[in-house]
């Protein structure tokens, strides 16, 4: 069987596994959170092999090896280090993330900010996950095209066809858990390539250290590129939009506790690390073994070139599902949260407000595979890894970085500053990309040292102009959206007693006989259904004005608030939003109510879930209707 062949064979086995991955949690998706978080259940080890695989494709294998041989060490500025230190940032301000029950982050910042801001936001997250996606995609084509002379578009449809076929059923459960598999194909794919260069120049009678020391002190100039000026302009271009960049955050929101999340992604992070020190010594290895590449395409190929040349066919093949495993594990993530904001900022927050979680689980599984289908789509008709990941960060970077972050830390930001900021970076941003591709069809540093990286310094620095300039000559946000993120502020608005129950009385035992609990972490799960009908029949059912009766349980109940539209309802009675009782429509004829308090509030919770059935239940009366429990 030729190598062709086995290739085939082995990745119908891969994509066996991970479909079984994907069939076994589909059954545990019941609501969009299911979907999108995984129920927020997941532990630090799988969150550091998802961050680490979501962040290295095939084509940052070949991008990471190619930059060490064209310019040497000052290249970690351009990828490896912006990689690594985004992880360990992220890490550091988790803590501040988790607790905001938010889906995506367009979320969080209407929680934070306004309605109106969801909406620019969620299509700026889109773009720069498609952008992300292509670059996986380029590089799976490159991987084919090289080793079995593949068309581009056939190499491009298995990818497209298999990542919506796991991601589609399983969620990003399957997203998770299959990246852990793809991290050890990949991982196995870096070590074994760094061994074999570094075997082959030692066959040839040159040593590391030989090696090394004929690279030249310019290879080893970590500040080669312009100096620390030079150095931080690619850190300003990259790390701030990696640090906004929403995969990571959803892995934080699908933790099971802040411990988690933080430890995750600084194992992450390492995880990192290791796969770029091995393609660090596979370029010492490569510029032993064959001339100095004149380019980047020229510098990227080399790292296929070594594989093809020196391996047998049914290691070739192996390999190739390594790279396969490495654009795959990025693709599925991009997908998933590009789908998300599509899915749940735009059609579930102003589409279809009165969906039920059946209905969005169907929309999301049809949008993972419209996401996919963009990326592979805008893949066919582009070919520079590096372009394609610089221009979707440096948008990211100028669009939302200053409103999100400093939505978290600067009490005095507004909505009308971070719109400014939305408004005058990105569009900024995307007209100088614009300009450079389309028009002037060359860097833009080349009119300007100012234009480096698309612009970015221009865009970056209006975005930040905007953002503060306004928020200060506008009016501050209430305090009701302030309070979940700044404590001193949740103290003033959240001075309440404990909520007061009699829970030796019947009917307290018999609707907490019905609450389901499970512990994840350092958090604790509660969930109750409320099954509603006509007064009066049994087994009727009546559809529910979803809308109106939302509106009517906020006005008897001024606990109730509606932050992010009416499709999710929170009793807001403590600023840790994440542990107040949540309610969204189930079904046609059922009520979901969920909390995730802290494992030492689990019985205040549990008297909070009984006083919101019982003024749901009021609410329901007003319609003719009853609440009943399954």
């Amino acid at each position: 069987m030729d190598a062709y062949s086995l290739f085939l064979l082995f990745l119908a086995v891969y994509i066996a596994v991970l479909l079984g991955i994907g069939l076994y949690f589909s059954s545990r998706q019941k609501s969009v959170t299911d979907f999108w978080l995984a129920g927020r259940e997941l532990g630090p080890i799988t969150i550091g092999f998802s961050a680490a695989s979501a962040w290295i494709t095939a084509s940052a294998l070949l991008l990471a090896t190619g930059l060490f041989l064209l310019i040497g060490v000052g290249s970690i500025w351009i990828w490896v280090f912006p990689n690594i230190a985004g992880l360990i940032i992220i890490a550091a301000i988790s803590g501040r993330i988790k607790n905001i029950p938010a889906l995506t982050q367009p979320e969080l910042m209407e929680i934070r900010y306004d309605p109106m801001i969801r909406a620019p936001v969620a299509l700026a997250v889109t773009i720069m996950m498609i952008l992300f996606s292509v670059t996986d995609f380029i590089g799976f084509k490159l991987v084919l095209g090289t080793f079995f002379g593949i068309d581009p578009f056939y190499a491009v449809t298995i990818m497209a066809v298999s990542v919506a076929l796991y991601v589609s059923v399983g969620g990003f459960r399957a997203v998770v858990w299959t990246d852990v598999v793809q991290y050890i194909l990949l991982a196995g794919l870096a070590i074994y390539v760094a061994a074999l260069a570094l075997d082959l120049s030692a066959a040839k009678g040159v040593s590391l250290l030989a090696a090394s020391s004929a690279l030249g002190t310019d290879w080893w100039d970590p500040l080669l590129l312009g100096g620390l000026m030079g150095a931080l302009v690619f850190l300003v271009a990259l790390l701030p939009g990696w640090v906004a960049e929403q995969d990571p955050w959803q892995k934080i929101w699908a933790a099971r506790d802040e411990p988690s999340a933080k430890w995750g992604l600084l194992l992450g992070s390492a995880l990192l690390a290791l796969v770029y020190l091995c393609c660090f010594l596979t370029a010492v290895g490569l510029s032993v073994l064959y001339p100095k590449p004149a380019g980047e395409v020229e510098a990227e190929m080399l790292y296929l070139r070594i594989i093809s040349d020196n391996v047998p066919g049914w290691l070739l093949a192996l390999l190739t599902i390594g790279f396969a495993a490495a654009s795959m594990s990025c693709t599925d993530t991009f997908a998933t949260s590009a789908a998300s904001c599509i899915s749940r900022d735009l059609i579930q927050r102003h589409l279809r407000p009165t969906a039920t979680m059946k209905e969005m689980l169907v929309i999301n599984r049809i949008l993972v595979v419209i996401m996919i289908a963009v990326a592979a789509a805008i893949a066919l008709n582009a070919n520079s890894i590096v372009d394609a990941v610089i221009i979707a960060t440096v948008i990211g970077t100028t669009s939302y970085f200053f409103p999100i972050i400093g939505g978290l830390y600067w009490k005095r930001a507004t909505r009308w500053g971070a719109m400014a900021a939305l408004i005058a970076g990105g569009g900024t941003q995307i007209l100088l990309v614009s300009y450079e591709q389309f028009w002037l069809k060359q860097p833009l540093d080349g009119i300007s040292p100012y234009l480096t990286e698309h612009g970015v310094l221009v865009g970056l620095a209006l975005s930040a102009l905007f953002f503060v300039g306004v928020s200060l000559a506008t009016r501050p946000e209430p305090d009701i959206r302030l309070a979940v993120f700044f404590p001193d502020i949740a103290e003033k608005v959240f001075c309440r007693d404990l909520p007061r129950v009699d829970r030796k009385s019947a009917r307290y035992d018999e609707i907490a006989s019905f609450i389901e609990e499970k512990t994840a972490g350092g958090r604790s799960h509660l969930n109750l259904a409320i099954r509603h009908g006509p007064v009066g029949q049994e087994d009727g059912h009546e559809e529910l004005a979803w809308e109106r009766f939302v509106e009517g349980l906020k006005e008897s109940y001024p606990l109730w608030f509606t932050p992010t539209g009416s499709h999710i309802v929170y009793r807001l009675s403590q600023a840790d939003m994440l542990a107040c009782v949540k309610m969204v429509r189930g079904d046609r004829s059922h009520i979901w109510l969920s909390a995730e308090p802290r494992r030492e509030q689990t019985q205040r919770l549990k008297d909070e879930l009984f006083l919101a059935y019982e003024e749901i239940e009021e609410a329901l009366a007003g319609f003719g209707m009853r609440a009943r429990l399954p």
